[in-house]
């Protein structure tokens, strides 16, 4: 097991994070990167999610960063517990070209970064997002997650009943709206917007906003829409505050 120290934490310290990646030269190298980094904290890396999981004595002050072949199903329902407890997580996936949607909605809420997109600062931005409770979703992955719904590897499964409410917000959170921002538009409380999203999320049985807006835009789930959608820049990454966990 690698480990780098840190200073010793207080309430601005940030995230110890956990490493659960298999490829050993992938390991290292992450090691490697999370020293240069200020927005990580005290760092362990190990070979298995059931591991990581195990070392994680703070959930809610904690990140756990793995890959998909490091899901197994006793690391999975080790890792569902923390997630519970707080623990945030994120995922590194393969080239955004070779990702497919299965990978992306493999660990539900978490925040998903790409091999070919890796770098110092977009280690740094997607940490700092997922600490502060948002979902980063890179813009390049979300292109292509998009052109692969389009193409089919969503299944339709007969369309969802959705409230009429439940409509509004999908136009709004398709249109890359905040769950603050939902409330605002909606004139209802921030709390109530939450709960809209996360009853769409199991209605269209898609695990984050980014896999919704997708299927919502394959199937015409939003024909009130009378613009084009904001949700996805062509630039930069795409932190969705907020995201409800599918667990």
């Amino acid at each position: 097991m690698l480990r780098h120290s840190a200073a010793p934490p207080d309430s601005a310290a940030p995230p110890a994070v956990f490493l659960a990646i298999p490829n050993e030269l992938q390991r290292f190298g992450m090691v490697g990167m999370l020293r240069s980094v200020e927005s990580a904290g005290h760092c362990t890396a190990h070979a298995t999610l059931a591991d990581a999981v195990a070392a994680v004595r703070d959930p809610r002050g904690s990140i756990l960063l793995t890959t998909p072949d490091a899901v197994d199903p006793a690391g999975e329902v080790a890792l569902r517990r923390a997630a519970h407890g707080g623990l945030r997580i994120l995922l590194l996936l393969p080239d955004a070209e070779d990702a497919t949607l299965g990978q992306a909605g493999i660990l539900p809420g978490a925040s998903l970064l790409v091999c070919d997109d890796l770098s110092t600062r977009t280690l740094t931005e997607s940490l700092a997002a997922t600490a502060a409770g948002e979902t980063y979703v890179p813009a390049a992955l979300t292109h292509t997650l998009l052109r692969r719904a389009g193409h089919g590897e969503v299944r339709a499964g007969g369309a969802p009943r959705l409230t009429p409410r439940e409509r509004e917000t999908l136009v709004l959170l398709v249109d890359g709206y905040s769950n603050k921002q939902i409330a605002r538009r909606l004139r209802i409380s921030e709390h109530g917007a939450k709960r809209l999203v996360a009853n769409i999320l199991a209605k269209l049985n898609c695990p984050n906003r980014t896999l919704a807006a997708a299927r919502a835009l394959r199937e015409g789930l939003c024909a009130e829409r009378t613009g084009p959608s904001t949700a996805f820049p062509h630039t930069g990454p795409v932190p969705v505050p907020d995201t409800v966990a599918g667990w």
